[in-house]
């Protein structure tokens, strides 16, 4: 027994003047939206409010950042600013000598021996020769 596997079902259907549902309901509430506007304010701060209006709908209907629509970017958007960082690991360091504040007695209850740098390895005068003569011989 054979099934058809419908295709492009991620592809949302056209409605109505070549819009989707959530697209026309966009408009609608932004058509709204400007009736309710006209009806508090004068003629000129109406013009001026409803350009606002008609931009912000017309990005939330038609816009889609990185493919997603611009009210669900929006989302990410807030939710990302909001909630706590989760750092797995995150190095702290002591203002003395480098030595991470993990390995220092912070509580004072122990002595603990302090860490000290470790010298500097500083080059032989034959190795110093041979790093010139290969940096001189070999362009």
């Amino acid at each position: 027994m054979h099934a058809n596997v419908p295709q492009f079902i991620d592809i949302e259907d056209k409605i109505a003047f070549g819009l989707t549902g959530k697209q026309l309901l966009w408009m609608v509430a932004m058509v709204a939206t400007l009736l309710v506007l006209y009806n508090i304010f004068t003629r000129e701060a109406f013009y001026f409010i409803g350009t606002f209006v008609v931009i912000i709908f017309a990005a939330l209907a038609f816009y889609r950042p990185q493919g997603v629509t611009l009210l669900a970017f929006l989302g990410f958007a807030v939710r990302f600013l909001v909630r706590p960082r989760n750092y797995v690991w995150k190095r702290r360091y002591s203002a003395t000598h480098g030595i991470p504040v993990a390995k220092l007695d912070l509580t004072g209850k122990g002595k603990m021996p302090v860490q000290k740098m470790p010298p500097k390895k500083k080059p032989t005068e034959s190795q110093l020769k041979k790093i010139a003569w290969v940096l001189n011989t070999k362009k």
